[in-house]
């Protein structure tokens, strides 16, 4: 009878114990993890990088650890940062990642440049506002190839219509 006893409330005693470990522990956490707030009148921009997807070039690829994340090594590029025409920094972008940069920036518009070998260079301009938020701003990167298509299937839409216009024109004139 006594053992009993002492092991329901050993089993209680635990699991309070391990009720207030695990709270400290989430508490704490949230504690050191929580980003500090920019100075007034300034806010955060969060950089989230959009990339097309890319087919694997062999299973035997070699592989980077980047923000956490194992990715094929061909897939991850350096974005160089620009802001208001400064160079900021790089970041590293991949189809396959969530590496999103953080910059704090003073209220006011601002113009954003990209640049990343094999992709077209991208400017975006940005209100910040003054009330210590976080603003996340969305970059659609585009491979140059991808760009150079578009253009040409743009001219061979544009000759298309041409054409079907010059048909029109003579069928209405006979």
């Amino acid at each position: 009878m006594f053992l009993g006893a002492f092991l329901v409330l050993s089993e209680i005693t635990m699991r309070t114990w391990l009720t207030m470990i695990a709270t400290l522990a989430v508490t704490a956490t949230s504690v050191m993890a929580a980003e500090p707030l920019p100075p007034e009148g300034c806010s955060r921009v969060k950089l989230v990088f959009v990339m097309p997807p890319e087919e694997p070039r062999n299973d035997k690829q070699a592989m980077v650890n980047v923000g956490g994340m194992v990715l094929p090594i061909d897939s991850v590029r350096p974005v160089s940062i620009f802001v208001d025409g400064k160079f900021t920094g790089h970041a590293l972008a991949s189809p396959y990642s969530s590496v999103q940069p953080l910059l704090h920036l003073r209220a006011g518009d601002h113009e954003f440049e990209f640049k990343c070998d094999g992709f077209t260079s991208t400017k975006v301009k940005l209100t910040v506002l003054p009330n210590q938020c976080t603003q996340n701003l969305i970059v659609k990167m585009t491979k140059q190839a991808d760009e150079k298509t578009a253009k040409s299937k743009k001219s061979i839409g544009t000759a298309r219509r041409l054409a079907a216009s010059e048909k029109l024109k003579a069928g209405n004139a006979e």
